[in-house]
């Protein structure tokens, strides 16, 4: 498994940007969705252990690591060196898995219209999944530092899996009880409402 420098830094952008020109290879019939995808315009900062920082930037739709962190990012992750290596092994190299297992959508995009909808949500929530090996990612919408969990959201490995391959939507996750909430439910709920937001 690569180290958490080498799968932030290199393989999510290369992965990240392989979507774009994959949207652009569509030629006249994907233009509507590449204008949309390059009209992306964000930062993320991931924070691995206790030290490990890294920053990534979206312009123009296309994502590099950046050399500084940017002032309100749209979203921090916050992970264990363990839990990075549990991450890569479930969405691989794309963090639109995560949020496309969210939207129930496994070819998700950010466009402008759900940017805008993440950037109305504030709050940090912990996504858990349980299993032999339970591992978690921390989310915070809103400027660092990470403050204190209020929410946390647990659902089982295979349920997981499912999710992420879209063969388990949100709604039906949580009906079955395949995935539960604690605290504040609020945070979780927003993130949902703006992932779902049509493109």
């Amino acid at each position: 498994m690569a180290s958490s420098a080498s799968y932030f830094e290199k393989r999510v952008p290369e992965s990240w940007n392989q979507r774009l020109k994959q949207q652009a290879a569509h030629g006249p019939e994907g233009a509507e969705l590449l204008a949309k995808m390059r009209a992306a315009d964000f930062a993320l900062e991931i924070c691995v252990g206790a030290n490990e920082r890294f920053h990534l930037r979206v312009e123009d739709g296309a994502m590099r690591a950046a050399p500084n962190a940017d002032p309100k990012p749209l979203i921090t992750l916050a992970l264990s060196e363990a839990e990075c290596v549990r991450l890569e092994e479930a969405i691989g190299a794309s963090p639109m898995s995560l949020l496309g297992g969210v939207a129930g959508n496994p070819d998700f995009v950010l466009t402008p219209a759900r940017l805008d909808a993440l950037r109305e949500v504030e709050g940090t929530m912990r996504i858990e999944v349980t299993g032999e090996r339970p591992w978690g990612v921390v989310l915070h919408f809103g400027a660092p530092p990470v403050p204190e969990v209020t929410t946390t959201v647990a659902i089982g490995d295979d349920a997981f899996a499912q999710l992420i391959g879209g063969e388990l939507d949100l709604q039906g996750a949580f009906m079955t009880g395949k995935l539960t909430l604690g605290g504040n439910v609020e945070v979780p709920m927003k993130m949902a409402m703006a992932i779902m937001t049509p493109e």
